[in-house]
This record gives structure tokens, C-alpha cells and sequence, in this order.
């Protein structure tokens, strides 16, 4: 029984901290901060997970009386409307609060893919445990293999995507100033969030009466979803790569840059070989200190853009990380 425990603790947490450090890999010119990453991959661990429990049993009263008249469609209520609205509603609280509170975390659309996927893969991995546990019981341990391979494999980026499209409306929420949209934006991403999760469910319920072809259509569906995000987060890298050039460009115009520093601080390679080069030579000091240079120039630069754009909050911001970069490269110019 413990080592059955252990390996199904192992097939739903491994994965999806595996998927999540990949999330966190594709962030590649400005990292968010772990704490928050963490409280992130937490809130859709435990308070998601059982404040959409509860809300659940209290919804399931009142459809226990369509049970009686057909089985598929108190299954197909219980699972296309009540769980999608229930759960990403739950999870979207985390976005919200980061929008409200840590609007500045949010640097661009990437930003708000990446907390919605942390939310979400903190989700998927206690709700595989309820249902890994389900089929250890029934069949044993070659039954909780083969549903954790469908689970945190084929499907192990279902709760990801439903998130992240909210994710994604939050955080283009700020890039926009009409304040119809600022509204619209996160509803529309929760709306794509809840239909995604919906249909998902759907297909799945009916596969489990009808067989593979739904099974086929949910693989189908659900993967034409996750491609569409990882598709939108490659967009932004370049995106990113723009608003960084443009703001190191003007830094250069005013001479607080070189063309040779532009080069490097557009390019995530040229960075990391920077910083290499000075782990390499032993220099920890400098290492750390070039690799904050870069990450506020780069904070600096989606402030500056945000300003540019109009949005007046942005202004303090900016002052404060150029502050602080200039220092950091006063300080590097000194040591060089």
C-alpha cells in the first residue's frame, strides 16, 4: 500500500513540476519570481482544489434529479458545467488578485500564460492524485499506470491551457487602454478557459459510453488548444525582443547604452554567455551582479513601453528601475 501511495504521489506531482519548470524555462529575458511561481503552483494545489470540491457537492444536490431520468445527462451536467465553472472560476481567483495587486509582475501576454499555468499544473496534480488513487483500488497498480499516462500525459496540459487563457486575458488586459476592453479582455480569457474545459469533459464523458472515436476527438481538440498557446508564448518572446530593442535604442540616442551592450541585452544568448564567461573566470561577484543589470534594464524597458503607451502608473516604476540599473552598471564599469 505505501509503495503504491508513493508511486501515486510520484506519476502526479513529477510531471507536472516537469512541465512547469519547462513554463518557466520559456520566460527567457525576464524570470518571474519563484515565490510567486510557487504560491501560484499552490493556490490551484490546495484552496482550488477544495473550495471547487465544495462548490461541487453543493451543486451536485440539485442535479441528482435528473439522475434518475438519464445517467449521461446528470454526467454530462456534473462534468461540462458545473466542474469547468466551478474550477477555473476558483483558479482565475489567483489571476485576479495578481492583476489587482501585482499588476506590475504582469510585463506581458507571457507573463499572464505562465501564472495560469502554474495554477493549473498545481491543480492537475492533487486532482490526479483523487483519481489515480480511484483507479489504484479498482485495478491496482497496472490501472494507475495506465491512466497516468492519459492523464499527466496525453492530458497533462489540459488544466495549464483552460488557466492560461485566462492568464492570457488578464495580462492583455494591460496592454490595452480602452476600459471596455480592460474588462473584456480577462472575461473573454476565463470564458475560453471554462469552454475548453467544457468540452474537454464532454468528449471525455462520452468516451467512456461511446468508446475511442470521442476519446480521438478530445486528444484533437485539446491539443489544438495547447498549440495555439505554445504559439502565442513564441509570439511574445519576440514581442518582448521589440519593446526591449526599442527602449535600449533610445538609451542609446542618450548615451546610457552602447550599441555593443544594445547587442547583448536583445539577445538571451549573448546574456547567458556574458554571464558564463564571468562563472567561468570565477567572478560570482560580477556574475550576479550583470545578471540584475540585466534583468532591470529589461523590467525597465516594459515599463517604458507601458508609459509609452499612456499608462501614466507605469512613470514611478520606470524611475526607480532606472535608478537602479544605472548604479548596477556604474558599479560593472568600475570592476571591469
Amino acid at each position: 500500500m505505501i509503495g503504491g501511495a508513493l508511486a501515486i504521489l510520484v506519476l502526479s506531482f513529477v510531471p507536472m513540476l516537469i512541465y512547469a519548470a519547462i513554463l518557466w524555462w520559456l520566460d527567457r529575458y525576464e524570470k518571474e519570481p519563484l515565490g510567486l511561481l510557487t504560491l501560484a503552483f499552490i493556490w490551484g494545489a490546495l484552496p482550488s482544489v477544495v473550495l471547487a470540491l465544495i462548490m461541487q457537492l453543493v451543486l451536485d444536490v440539485p442535479l441528482t434529479s435528473v439522475q434518475d431520468s438519464s445517467q449521461l445527462t446528470y454526467e454530462l451536467l456534473g462534468a461540462s458545467v458545473v466542474a469547468p465553472l466551478t474550477e477555473e472560476g476558483i483558479k482565475a481567483v489567483a489571476l485576479l488578485l495578481l492583476l489587482l495587486l501585482l499588476r506590475h509582475q504582469i510585463d506581458s501576454p507571457l507573463d499572464g500564460l505562465i501564472y495560469g499555468g502554474m495554477v493549473g499544473f498545481g491543480f492537475a496534480a492533487v486532482e490526479n492524485i483523487f483519481y489515480l488513487f480511484g483507479a489504484y483500488s479498482g485495478g491496482g497498480l497496472g490501472s494507475v499506470i495506465g491512466l497516468a499516462f492519459l492523464r499527466a500525459g496525453v492530458f497533462g496540459l489540459n488544466h495549464a491551457m483552460y488557466t492560461g487563457f485566462t492568464g492570457l486575458g488578464v495580462a492583455l488586459a494591460l496592454e490595452v487602454r480602452h476600459g471596455l476592453l480592460k474588462v473584456a479582455l480577462p472575461v473573454a480569457g476565463l470564458a475560453a478557459a471554462v469552454a475548453t474545459h467544457a468540452l474537454h469533459n464532454a468528449l471525455a464523458t462520452v468516451a467512456s459510453y461511446a468508446g475511442g472515436l470521442a476519446l480521438l476527438a478530445a486528444v484533437l481538440v485539446d491539443w489544438s488548444g495547447v498549440l495555439a498557446l505554445i504559439g502565442v508564448a513564441f509570439g511574445t518572446f519576440f514581442l518582448e525582443r521589440r519593446r526591449i530593442i526599442a527602449y535600449g535604442q533610445a538609451l542609446v540616442q542618450v548615451n546610457t547604452l552602447s550599441p555593443d551592450e544594445l547587442n547583448v541585452l536583445k539577445s538571451t544568448f549573448q546574456r547567458r554567455l556574458a554571464r558564463l564567461d564571468l562563472l567561468f573566470r570565477g567572478d560570482v561577484q560580477r556574475w550576479w551582479k550583470i545578471r540584475r543589470y540585466h534583468q532591470k534594464v529589461t523590467k525597465a524597458a516594459f515599463a517604458w513601453h507601458r508609459l509609452q503607451q499612456g499608462d501614466t502608473r507605469a512613470r514611478p516604476r520606470l524611475v526607480r528601475l532606472e535608478q537602479e540599473f544605472r548604479q548596477l552598471r556604474g558599479e560593472l564599469t568600475a570592476q571591469a
